[in-house]
């Protein structure tokens, strides 16, 4: 049974019904494939569960576009430097002098 569920990162909604509103023992239903709650007088009650939904945070929303506009940008540049010889020459010397620079800070 779920009770509470914190997260900084996610969001978490909890739903459905927190359990059975009498006290009993638990049996499993097996033509049913779910638990029932029995109380002494044999009178049973489904026992439903609640259900948790856990979805990314806003921040993580953000970092999930991020990346995904990342990996378009950079799928473009390698489908432009197949196209254009100069332009992967061109990276190619990029990419070589910032190695250099940031190595040198």
């Amino acid at each position: 049974m779920i009770k509470h569920i914190t997260s900084s990162d996610l969001e978490v909604t909890v739903s459905g019904q927190p359990g059975p509103y009498h006290s009993g023992h638990v049996m499993w239903d097996g033509n049913n494939q779910k638990f029932k709650v029995m109380d002494g007088q044999g009178n049973s009650q489904d026992m439903y569960g609640a259900q948790a939904y856990v979805t990314l945070g806003n921040d993580w929303q953000i970092i999930k576009a991020w990346v995904f506009q990342k990996q378009a940008e950079e799928r473009e540049i390698e489908t432009l430097c197949k196209q254009y010889p100069n332009l992967a020459e061109a990276k190619r010397e990029f990419d070589i002098i910032y190695k250099l620079v940031k190595d040198h800070k």
